[in-house]
């Protein structure tokens, strides 16, 4: 089986679009903040009934993604988009607290813990073998600065990984969780898994955080594709 994942769907738009684009390729958005398989749910009905199709190439699941198996706390916070599994730092740099733009302070004023409670945690090369996935051909992953642990909990399938995008922040000072992997780190990493950094881009302009565009050279992976 062809797939592709997004890992921090939220309202899920990213991924209906890629399994709209890509009806060969089985996508699966993983979200577990609670309520958001019906969101999603409305969403691509919503797709499907404006371009007058089916989209079955489309799954949600309702888990978190990270490196280990099993339930863990997810904090759900006042700006839901900013939610993780891990926990929001108390303090925050100055250029979070002192800015004047207003995603950044929408960002560091909705950080604040809505509500704590246990979430199901999976990992991907588990998912893979479950699912009998051979070839991944896109990983887009969102999990609000957990991104590093979920490329890991891909364990051998990594070889299988063709391309993806992960957000990290910029810098060690601009993190905004406990225990979040910054951009150094993602780039030590990706030198150990050989993987090729493609296109570093702002989330949005004067944002602290990177999308950062990979892929992996898997010569295996691409014949297959």
């Amino acid at each position: 089986m062809n797939a592709a994942f997004d890992v921090g769907a939220d309202d899920g738009f990213n991924g209906i679009l890629f399994a709209f684009l890509n009806p060969k390729i089985n996508v699966f958005a993983f979200e577990p903040i609670k309520g958001s398989k019906k969101v999603i749910s409305a969403n691509l009905k919503s797709v499907e009934k404006f371009f007058r199709i089916r989209i079955r190439n489309y799954k949600i699941i309702n888990s978190a993604v990270s490196d280990f198996v099993g339930h863990k706390t997810f904090y759900e916070t006042n700006y839901k988009v900013a939610s993780s599994l891990l926990r929001p730092k108390k303090k925050l740099n100055e250029f979070w607290t002192k800015s004047e733009d207003l995603l950044i302070k929408t960002v560091s004023t909705g950080l604040k813990v809505k509500k704590k409670y246990k979430v199901k945690v999976l990992t991907l090369d588990k998912f893979c073998k479950k699912n009998s996935i051979k070839i991944i051909n896109y990983l887009h992953i969102d999990a609000q600065g957990h991104d590093l642990r979920v490329i890991k909990s891909l364990k051998n399938f990594k070889k299988s990984l063709i391309e993806g995008v992960a957000e990290v922040p910029k810098n060690e000072k601009l993190k905004i969780y406990e225990q979040e992997q910054s951009f150094r780190q993602l780039k030590k990493k990706f030198k150990e898994w050989k993987f090729e950094i493609t296109k570093i881009e702002e989330v949005q302009k004067n944002f602290p955080s990177l999308n950062i565009h990979f892929k992996t050279n898997n010569i295996d992976a691409n014949k297959q594709n």
